[in-house]
């Protein structure tokens, strides 16, 4: 008798699967959505995102490299400009 039962409840639940499936499937995508939580589309667009920030932040991160190896070097050169105005201020002979 059990095992009658249970092919019953099997057979009714398979047939009423297809009707219940699609309001289910619309309660759980409204509160989804109610509720603001992101779904897969939002991550792949979310991980896009980040990986194009990525590519110019390590532009950036190269060109802000070069302008202070830049900067260094004509620091480096106005010292040098400076050491040999003094000299000429001084009197003495430059040193180039």
């Amino acid at each position: 008798m059990g095992s009658t039962r249970d092919f019953i409840a099997a057979t009714l639940s398979d047939a009423a699967l297809p009707a219940l499936r699609r309001p289910v499937e619309d309660v759980i995508y409204e509160t989804l959505d109610r509720r603001q939580i992101p779904n897969r589309t939002d991550f792949t667009e979310l991980r896009d995102l980040v990986n194009s920030l990525r590519g110019q932040l390590t532009g950036a991160t190269g060109g802000v490299r070069k302008l202070a190896e830049r900067i260094e070097e004509l620091e480096d050169r106005v010292a040098e400009l400076e050491d040999e105005l003094a000299a000429v201020k001084a009197g003495a002979a430059p040193k180039s």
